[in-house]
């Protein structure tokens, strides 16, 4: 019996290592991935890694793609499908707001539509997931897994030319 306390007690906080795989985000995305009418794009951190190789000037958006673990987005493209779901919605009955140490970040209400951006806390101040949900009339997930540094955001949309003032 001690034996068998002693192993639970050494192995159950592992197992709660593998259930980032079973969070209400993970099952949005394994519902819908791959079926007719919705696109599925998944870059993983060595690809990112790979293609800051090419860029021989060491870039801030280089600096920032290398601590990148991964960039997930789920997408309706299917008009009719769209009108029947709501990415939000599915989320916030599956418990994923109350239940995870997600910030909100940015909050837009529409008439038929929810955008939310959240962040997940990492060390020293930088964020370890950044996630962005429209709901409604669209419905888009992202995900963007890694050691995200506050400014770095910044300076990407600066980069981009979005018409959003940074430093």
């Amino acid at each position: 019996m001690k034996r068998l306390l002693l192993i639970l007690t050494l192995f159950l906080p592992l197992m709660g290592m593998g259930q980032d795989g079973n969070s209400p985000v993970d099952k949005l995305f394994n519902k819908y991935a791959n079926k007719k009418g919705f696109t599925t794009v998944n870059i993983s951190g060595k690809l990112l890694s790979f293609a800051t190789k090419f860029d021989n000037t060491k870039s801030d958006e280089a600096s920032m793609l290398e601590r990148i673990s991964g960039i997930r987005i789920l997408s309706v493209e299917d008009k009719s499908l769209n009108k029947g779901l709501n990415f939000y919605k599915e989320l916030e009955d599956d418990g994923f707001f109350q239940n995870n140490k997600f910030e909100s970040l940015m909050d837009v209400t529409d008439k038929d539509e929810v955008v939310r951006f959240y962040g997940k806390g990492g060390a020293n101040g930088s964020l370890s997931e950044l996630l962005l949900i429209v709901g409604g009339e669209d419905n888009t997930l992202i995900s963007i897994r890694g050691v995200i540094n506050p400014n770095d955001i910044g300076k990407l949309t600066g980069s981009l030319n979005l018409g959003v003032k940074t430093k």
